[in-house]
């Protein structure tokens, strides 16, 4: 897979989808991994931090996921098989969803942080 230079003027997904692209098989499965483990222990913390620890880790799980399926998806599609890999692109794009809406759980968890008690 030959990888082309980053456009200057790239977005947020297209720098993200290139950076997923250029990582390391070995880097994008230690993001599942300790995303995963991450997520299974960290709500014996409070309950406003756990959210917080937890979205992060989902984020950093489903950029793995995502990473994996997409490095999947392609073998797949160079070697003939449109069916698996438009299974693994539907995966892919569950896993994007996944980091989005991890990603908005993280705002809102870093909104409940700062507001604490003070609201109430």
């Amino acid at each position: 897979m030959v990888l082309s230079a980053l456009r200057p003027d790239a977005g947020l997904l297209e720098f993200l989808a290139h950076r997923a692209r250029s990582a390391t098989v070995r880097r994008l499965g230690l993001d599942v991994v300790l995303g995963a483990t991450a997520i299974a222990s960290v709500f014996m913390l409070h309950p406003t931090a756990s959210l917080f620890i937890a979205s992060a880790a989902t984020v950093f799980l489903s950029y793995g996921a995502w990473g994996l399926l997409d490095r999947g998806r392609s073998i797949l599609s160079s070697r003939g098989s449109p069916r698996a890999a438009s299974a693994l692109d539907a995966l892919g794009a569950l896993s994007a969803l996944l980091g989005v809406l991890g990603a908005g759980a993280v705002l809102l968890a870093v909104w409940a942080l700062a507001l604490g008690t003070w609201i109430s």
